[in-house]
């Protein structure tokens, strides 16, 4: 267990148990960052089409989940990384975010809505570079890469 600014916090899979915790981040996460999204894309549903075929990873203060990590291991890609907003700045992400780096065989991977410029600067201030950009229905996006820890 380690410290996220003086609160303690843990790093653990996820299992079944924790997709409803999970689930929750997910929609309140979204809503505060992406108020401008179709309700649908910030729905439970959009969170269970968005993990499939995912490990994740979840941080914990005391037996409270307060943010996750998902990754796409056969790309080396995280796909999503959400953290309670009260809890945001506080070091749980970072901590995700290094953990499956050390997991990773070789680079990983990322990308970041061009308009969630708080992701952005987060991840480059973690090391992550761009590596490209391109654009999706809901705006332009970023791919930022990173060297992982295996290899």
């Amino acid at each position: 267990m380690s410290r996220a600014l003086g609160r303690p916090v843990a790093i653990r899979r996820a299992g079944a148990a924790d997709q409803a915790a999970c689930a929750a981040i997910f929609t309140e996460t979204m809503a505060a960052t992406f108020p401008h999204e179709p309700a649908a894309a910030r729905s439970i549903a959009a969170y269970d089409a968005s993990v499939v075929g995912e490990e994740q990873w979840v941080a914990l203060a005391g037996s409270r989940i307060i943010g996750y990590i998902s990754v796409y291991w056969p790309s080396n890609f995280i796909h999503s990384l959400y953290i309670l907003p009260t809890w945001q700045g506080q070091g749980a992400g970072r901590q995700l975010v290094e953990t499956v780096l050390h997991q990773a065989l070789g680079d990983m991977e990322l990308k970041t809505d061009k308009v969630n410029s708080r992701a952005f600067a987060f991840y480059r201030h973690i090391g992550w570079r761009v590596v490209g950009e391109g654009m999706a229905a809901t705006g332009p996006w970023w791919r930022l890469r990173r060297s992982g820890g295996v290899l």
